[in-house]
């Protein structure tokens, strides 16, 4: 009897243990990319990185430019993210600042593709056919930004 329980124990362990593993996450990062406030949160599975959203403000009198001017700025990057399907790209341009906005869903977005819009950087982040959790988190604190805490954390 005592093997069956232990058994049953074990069994149950294991199952929890892979189901947590298995779950979804969200982590968010934070910080200044030249002269943008970016926040980045990233939806992963495991090692794999599903889901990318990140807010870019851009404050013109901090760079101390005018919305033209900011209009080039984020020309560049509507070219990286033109016509890629599974990436949404926007920007907002405001009185006072701009608001840059970019969904990428990595079941849906061409992999190969958005490597080489992004460069060579960018694509030391995908490992086989998807877009690694640890690497991307790598290049994120190299380029300054930090995990933002949550409050509610479920984990």
């Amino acid at each position: 009897m005592k093997k069956v329980i232990s058994l049953l124990v074990v069994i149950v362990l294991s199952t929890v243990a892979l189901t947590a593993c298995s779950k979804e996450r969200t982590k968010t990062y934070e910080g200044d990319v030249n002269g943008k406030n970016v926040i980045t949160s990233l939806t992963y599975k495991d090692d794999e990185v599903l889901k990318q959203s990140t807010i870019g403000t851009l404050k013109y009198d901090d760079l101390g430019i005018d919305k033209s001017q900011a209009k080039e700025i984020f020309k560049k990057d509507e070219k990286t993210f033109k016509g890629l399907k599974g990436v949404t790209y926007k920007v907002d341009y405001k009185d006072q600042k701009a608001v840059e906005h970019i969904e990428i869903d990595y079941k849906d977005v061409d992999v190969d593709k958005l490597k080489k819009n992004l460069g060579f950087e960018s694509a030391k982040a995908v490992k086989d056919d998807h877009v690694s959790m640890h690497k991307i988190v790598k290049q994120l604190k190299r380029n300054g930004l930090k995990e933002k805490s949550k409050m509610n954390d479920e984990e």
